[in-house]
């Protein structure tokens, strides 16, 4: 009933919408995506906002903390030190007790250095804090066999494992005389 013009507008061309819409859809896809896009990005951008605010409000305590890490590796190693200070401590009197038990009327000690002698030819710097392991007694003896009771008397007392008589000069007053003795490992 209309027209011819009419109804010729009314009528839908498949082909051209199906070429609309194979534009359309992808790029409202892509204007889809992009306003996604924008929204995580916005959210990602306050994240690290708040991340950065919260780093700055954390720093102090951070740094308080790294300083509390470092003054204890210190300590530690102070404690460490101190241990192998102990460990190497020796307590020396009742070795000077024990010289004067078994040291013969005639005998008189007239220097005793306790020492840390590296065994053989070693270079390096000894440890301040190392463990004596060498004893050199000095003295004068009325006789040579008064050297030689002491010697054996040291060899029987606990503290040494070598001894030597080093030198025995006769002088004025008597038998000059020097001993040196390696104190035991304790282990």
């Amino acid at each position: 009933m209309l027209p011819q013009q009419l109804q010729r507008e009314g009528t839908i061309d498949v082909r051209r919408l199906a070429v609309i819409t194979g534009f359309a859809l992808p790029a409202a896809a892509a204007l889809v995506c992009y306003i996604i896009f924008l929204i995580n990005f916005a959210a990602v951008k306050n994240d690290l906002a708040e991340t950065r605010a919260q780093l700055s409000y954390l720093a102090p305590a951070v740094s308080r903390v790294e300083g509390m890490i470092k003054e204890r590796a210190e300590l530690e190693a102070a404690v460490g030190e101190f241990d192998g200070i102990l460990v190497n401590h020796i307590t020396w009197s009742g070795l000077l007790n024990d010289l004067g038990n078994i040291a013969p009327v005639d005998l008189w000690l007239t220097g005793l250095e306790i020492s840390n002698k590296p065994p053989g030819n070693d270079a390096k710097e000894p440890d301040p804090y190392a463990r004596p392991n060498l004893v050199l007694c000095r003295g004068i003896a009325g006789t040579l066999p008064s050297i030689g009771i002491f010697i054996r008397n040291l060899s029987g007392l606990p503290y040494f494992e070598e001894i030597k008589l080093v030198r025995a000069n006769a002088v004025s007053g008597g038998i000059e005389f020097e001993i040196t003795a390696r104190v035991k490992d304790r282990g």
